[in-house]
């Protein structure tokens, strides 16, 4: 009786060892891709959680994960073998390629994905506040993102061509807060913040809300600043607000631009990044149901727009056969 039960017991503890290692094995099989997008309030975040789901989805053997972050931490993620993907733009991809700018290395991992929409640098203040130009916010309150967002690197670039610094506020008596889109609109909705600051999709969701509440009004760039900006750093370009971006703008509004970026580390195989590439722009229409405008704004004839690294070879390949590429 006992030798028939230590048989049984043996019999099943290899049968559980053996579905234990198949098990391990598959879940070793798949490969985890790893996406760092943006700060909450933001369109990178949801756009990118969004592009994960669709590529784990529709990609068999794919496990993946979308964290926030920002365009110059997520180029050095990328760089570091932290991230597999990671939302920036294209005059940052540059720079961190090149180790200049904010990065004092050459980040020679980076290959481009894909170019979706332009990323606008817009400053919003107070509708009541005596704010007029950049050069008033020499003694005031500002946001202009978290440590490692473009948009903080952009504003750095836009005070110093009117030669403000972060430090030239401080010591003014105004203030310098690095938070994010969220925390930036709930700062100046409580009466704490004179100016907010982003690099993001035009009109921008937390923008219209604080147009709302408490009413804002938007600033720009003049022409002779905007040159001074663009000889600091040659990878912006001009652009506009467009009068009807926000409720009550009397015109256009001149500021500097960029184009958001998905890119890739050189580490990842042709075979998975043409598979990641074609399967996000197939599922375009399912993106617009996230974030309509920012989609409609991205075009797969505009892929390699603005981009001055190396493509991925994956991409390369699905660009080739859709005819992005000659």
């Amino acid at each position: 009786m006992f030798k028939k039960l230590g048989k049984l017991t043996l019999i099943l503890i290899c049968t559980l060892s053996l579905l234990a290692l198949g098990s391990t094995g598959f879940a070793a099989s798949k490969k985890f891709v790893r996406m760092f997008s943006g700060p909450e309030g933001g369109s990178w975040y949801p756009l990118g959680a969004a592009m994960m789901s669709i590529v784990e989805e529709n990609i068999e053997g794919i496990s993946t994960s979308c964290g926030p972050g920002g365009g110059v931490g997520n180029c050095k993620d990328v760089q570091s073998g932290r991230a597999d993907l990671g939302w920036t733009y294209t005059h940052t991809s540059y720079n961190a390629y090149k180790g200049g700018g904010k990065f004092d290395k050459e980040h020679t991992k980076l290959r481009h994905i894909m170019s979706l929409y332009p990323g606008v640098f817009q400053m919003a203040v107070p509708e009541k506040s005596d704010i007029d130009s950049v050069s008033d916010l020499a003694d005031k309150r500002i946001v202009p993102g978290k440590v490692g967002f473009t948009g903080t690197a952009i504003a750095e670039v836009i005070l110093k061509a009117h030669g403000i610094t972060f430090e030239s506020i401080k010591k003014n008596g105004g203030s310098v807060s690095f938070v994010g889109y969220a925390d930036s609109a709930a700062l100046m909705k409580d009466g704490h913040s004179d100016c907010y600051m982003a690099v993001t999709s035009c009109p921008q969701s937390t923008i219209i809300d604080l147009n709302f509440q408490p009413g804002i009004r938007i600033i720009g760039i003049d022409d002779e600043h905007m040159k001074k900006v663009l000889e600091i750093e040659p990878g912006l370009m001009r652009t506009q607000i467009p009068q009807d971006a926000y409720e009550g703008m009397d015109g256009p509004v001149q500021t500097a631009g960029t184009v958001t970026q998905i890119v890739g580390s050189a580490d990842l195989s042709d075979e998975l990044v043409y598979k990641i590439v074609k399967t996000i722009w197939e599922h375009r229409s399912d993106l617009m149901e996230v974030k309509k405008k920012a989609i409609e704004d991205s075009k797969l004839e505009n892929a390699l727009q603005g981009n001055k690294i190396p493509v991925h070879p994956g991409a390369e390949k699905y660009y080739k056969e859709v005819g992005v590429l000659k």
